[in-house]
């Protein structure tokens, strides 16, 4: 039964491969529309979560008529990375291609010279996340290694791998074990991917953001120290009429204190990254469907 639901989802994202983007995009905007009713809780969630992204940004509260459209916003944004995750393997090179500029050509040939230690490249749940990924194997000449979790499904896992390696010119490796082998790759002047945005093991390291308490993961930031790799927070916006453009930016390790010390300043240079990047979209940030602070969540 198992491997039954693995091909027929396998089925249904190949069939979603093929429809006309314009037809999806449609499609995700209509659930933009009635996916706050149908899933309220969520939509609360996501709005006082908006609210406070907002607020920071625009140093004023939102009207209602702005979080209204916020959060249907939140809502078919967070459809489209499905769609986009589905088309990725057999659009995503021909997207970046055409499609995604870049903000800064040159920081992004700087990221990426010969000679120069390994590289982390974090991202948030944000915009286009599949795109990053293609982008860093293009640019690079490299193959990213990057984590994911593993499915329950192990036909679908199988499918996932082969169609983010090969699709996306990744190497996907478990999460277990993971460490171990982005600590090999960066000693031998790789790059790693990696979405740090949400901290779901541990009780994660604090930060402010967003004007607020909150906690990211550990692992990236305590990566980069013990590593001494360079840090980047990358993101893929998406734009009015199909377009995409892609942001990088580089974070400073230091070079003293104790190893906690380190990280918990570069996780805090992460934050400061992500204030800037998500506020230019905030409504493309679907961490926003769950707790980040806790001061929300009463």
């Amino acid at each position: 039964m198992s491997a039954l639901i693995g091909y027929l989802v396998i089925g249904a994202l190949s069939l979603i491969s093929r429809l006309p983007e314009s037809l999806l995009v449609a499609i995700a905007r209509t659930w933009g529309k009635i996916g706050p009713r149908v899933q309220s809780a969520r939509a609360a969630i996501g709005r006082k979560n908006l609210a406070r992204v907002y607020t920071y940004r625009d140093s004023v509260a939102p009207t209602e008529a702005t979080l209204d459209r916020g959060v249907q916003l939140l809502f078919e944004h967070h459809l489209r990375f499905y769609i986009e995750t589905a088309r990725a393997p057999r659009h995503a090179r021909t997207i970046i291609a055409k499609r995604v500029r870049l903000e800064n050509e040159q920081a992004v040939r700087d990221a990426f010279v010969r000679g120069k230690s390994g590289a982390i490249f974090l991202a948030a749940h944000f915009g286009a996340i599949e795109l990053p990924g293609s982008i860093l194997a293009d640019r690079s000449g490299m193959k990213p290694v990057a984590p994911m979790e593993e499915l329950g499904n192990p036909v679908l896992q199988r499918w996932m791998l082969r169609v983010r390696g090969e699709g996306l010119g990744l190497r996907i490796i478990p999460a277990r074990g993971a460490a171990a082998v982005m600590t090999a790759e960066l000693a031998a002047g790789g790059i790693v991917g990696v979405v740090g945005d949400r901290n779901i093991v541990g009780r994660g390291v604090p930060v402010s953001l967003f004007g607020a308490p909150a906690r990211l993961p550990i692992g990236p930031g305590l990566l980069a120290v013990e590593s001494n790799a360079r840090l980047f927070v990358a993101a893929v916006i998406r734009e009015e009429g199909g377009m995409y453009t892609g942001y990088i930016r580089q974070v400073e390790i230091p070079k003293e204190g104790d190893r906690m010390e380190r990280t918990k300043v570069a996780l805090a240079g992460v934050a400061v990254a992500f204030e800037e990047l998500i506020s230019k979209a905030p409504e493309q940030w679907w961490t926003l469907f769950y707790p980040i602070w806790d001061d929300l969540q009463s």
